[in-house]
């Protein structure tokens, strides 16, 4: 993976945690879905929400998104939350619709990251955060206790160890 700082990370980590309006790329129409409970994690931290995904109208009864240009203007971060072949195209979309920040959701596996969507966040000044599970910072109980882990015996990426 790309490196950034490790005060650019924190930074943007910081940028996320501060905002009361934040997309979801990646929410499905099939309940139990990781997308699904991180939605509902920020939204027990008063965040509101905005599902996007371009084949429903509405998911856990929200407005479901199809594109991110048709996020209203005050979304200005996104958490991505799909399989990584999708991220680029997801973070050329965000920096035409506006989006400040992106998350590239960290999970089982891989997760969304690509060094191809790294590379082009760079180039094209977007704040991005990768490496690191959303529901460590937003969520709490065991997702907490799995960034105590992480951070301490496990792997967290160079940037955040120093934070």
């Amino acid at each position: 993976m790309l490196k950034q700082s490790t005060l650019e990370m924190k930074k943007t980590v910081d940028n996320f945690k501060n905002q009361k309006h934040i997309a979801v790329a990646g929410v499905s129409r099939t309940k139990g879905k990781w997308g699904n409970a991180l939605m509902k994690e920020l939204d027990k931290v008063e965040i509101t929400t905005y599902p996007v995904n371009p084949h429903a109208d509405e998911i856990d009864g929200k407005k479901c998104y199809n594109d991110l240009k048709s996020l209203p203007a005050e979304v200005k971060s996104l958490i991505i939350s799909t399989k990584p072949e999708a991220t680029l195209q997801l973070v050329k979309d965000a920096i035409d619709a506006g989006i400040e920040r992106v998350w590239l959701q960290k999970g089982v596996g891989k997760g969304s990251a690509t060094d191809e969507a790294i590379e082009y966040c760079k180039e094209n000044n977007l704040d991005y955060v990768y490496g690191l599970c959303p529901m460590m910072e937003f969520g709490s109980g065991m997702h907490k206790f799995h960034y105590w882990m992480r951070r301490n015996l496990g792997s967290m990426p160079k940037e955040m160890k120093m934070a």
